[in-house]
């Protein structure tokens, strides 16, 4: 019924208009969305694709290839974006079979891991996504932030500084769970931009951290009421977090609040006062300290492939076979049980093993698992898996949690 194709760039144009009344909001131009299109799909790890209902253009997305760490280890995944149809042809499944090609698309490639940011989290979550790591949005005033007194080591960059940046994002890779390789042409598009504020930790020259904000209005009745936004904070040691912050800090007489993005859970214990100062009670004498986003989803495409990808990782010290019963309705390959043999914390799939235990998860469920944003106590605890011997629960659990959930910096 329908065809998918890599698409012709002549169909720019018209995938632009598609995208356009899927976007309302997004106040985009027909002319300067074709031309993102066009340039986005000549560069080497993405590519648009075309949609069709018989000879009819009826939406497009595009797959963008990856290179991640995934618990220690570098593997090879894919995200699909820019998902649109056209608005005659909504409820007709499209969207569904422009997600059924994008995982055949990375299981035909060797990437195991799909991810991608929903507009609804319920419609992918029926597919097999599991939700990835909360985002957690601060609105701070500058006096309570931490830091110290210095920021002899900040410099703000420009374009001339991408490939140290590059460098110093990508060598973050290496040791970041979740976290994705990026090229010098991201950061140069990026720092090209006035509204686009780079400011780094550089010491014997070398970017060891950096800070990404942009300044915002903070009032309609004052010009010079604004918010600092943070969206990016990256960094090699605690001395570069406490300047980075020293700096942040510093813009008081400029900014109203300092509003900070974050995946990270622990940057709460750095703050004194973390309250945002809407003065909302959540309950009893709890108060209002962050508003709490969904974004990314995770999925695994390949369950076989997935644990040869990270056959060198380590889930503790678990020494244990486990049958994994996975449910996937929407991938037949991956809908049967696996056994999983760990020794001494590595895993292999191990089809004539004896198992110790069976867990029975969905695929969505057996993701978010896998990557450690939910632990396997609380997926049992409300009845979203089933392990037939208890006794192991807290081991296997244990093996599975990881100090960090996963980090992505990229938007797509």
């Amino acid at each position: 019924m329908y065809k998918i194709e890599l698409m012709n760039p002549d169909h720019a144009l018209d995938i632009a208009r598609i995208k356009i009344d899927a976007f309302p909001g997004h106040g985009l131009v027909l002319e300067e969305a074709a031309k993102h299109i066009t340039e986005t799909h000549e560069r080497p790890d993405v590519k648009y694709y075309s949609a069709f209902k018989e000879d009819k253009l009826v939406g497009g997305f595009c797959i963008w290839d990856f290179d991640m760490n995934m618990r220690q280890a570098m593997v090879k995944a894919g995200g699909v974006g820019a998902v649109v149809v056209d608005l005659c042809h909504k409820k007709e499944k499209i969207a569904l079979e422009i997600i059924r090609y994008f995982l055949d698309n990375l299981r035909s490639k060797g990437a195991n891991m799909a991810m991608l940011y929903p507009f609804d989290s319920g419609f992918y979550h029926k597919m097999g996504f599991g939700f990835g790591t909360l985002l957690q949005q601060y609105r701070l005033k500058p006096a309570d932030l931490p830091g110290g007194k210095s920021k002899s080591h900040i410099t703000r960059l420009t374009e001339d500084d991408a490939q140290a940046i590059t460098d110093f994002y990508n060598s973050r890779v290496k040791c970041t769970h979740g976290l994705i390789t990026k090229r010098a042409d991201e950061f140069i598009k990026r720092l090209k931009l006035p509204a686009n504020k780079f400011y780094a930790h550089v010491e014997d020259g070398q970017v060891r951290g950096y800070i990404y904000f942009q300044f915002r209005k903070g009032s309609d009745e004052s010009t010079l009421v604004n918010d600092m936004f943070v969206g990016e904070l990256l960094f090699d040691s605690p001395e570069v977090f406490a300047e980075l912050m020293a700096f942040a800090k510093s813009q008081a007489d400029q900014i109203r609040y300092c509003i900070i993005n974050t995946l990270e859970e622990g940057l709460i214990n750095t703050i004194p006062d973390p309250r945002n100062h809407m003065d909302r009670m959540l309950f009893s004498v709890y108060q209002e300290v962050c508003r709490t986003g969904l974004g990314i989803m995770y999925r695994i495409c390949d369950v076989e492939g997935f644990f040869k990808d990270i056959s060198s990782c380590r889930f503790g010290n678990l020494n244990m076979t486990i049958q994994v019963n996975v449910n996937d309705s929407f991938i037949p390959e991956n809908n049967k049980p696996f056994m999983l043999k760990f020794s001494d914390g590595q895993c292999k799939i191990t089809p004539d093993a004896t198992p110790d235990a069976e867990l029975c998860i969905d695929i969505a469920e057996f993701t978010s698992l896998v990557i450690g944003t939910v632990n396997l106590t609380h997926l049992v605890r409300y009845g979203k898996a089933k392990l037939s011997n208890m006794s192991h629960l807290a081991a296997i659990s244990n093996a599975f949690s990881l100090d960090e959930k996963p980090i992505c910096l990229t938007y797509f």
